[in-house]
C-alpha cells in the first residue's frame, strides 16, 4: 500500500512539474516591466528635481 502510494505522489509531481513549465507569464513579465519602468522613470524625475533646486 505505500508503495502504491510513492508511485501516485510521484506521478503527481511529474505532472505539476510538467504544468509549471507550461505556463505563460508574459503578462507577469510585462507587469513586471512597467512597474519597474515607473519606478525609474520617479526615481529620474526627483533625481532631476534636486539638481535643479541645488
Amino acid at each position: 500500500m505505500t508503495e502504491e502510494k510513492d508511485k501516485v505522489n510521484t506521478e503527481e509531481h511529474e505532472h505539476d512539474e510538467d504544468n509549471h513549465h507550461k505556463l505563460d507569464l508574459r503578462g507577469t513579465f510585462m507587469m513586471v516591466m512597467a512597474i519597474g519602468g515607473l519606478m525609474l522613470l520617479s526615481w529620474f524625475g526627483a533625481f532631476i528635481l534636486f539638481m535643479e533646486r541645488m
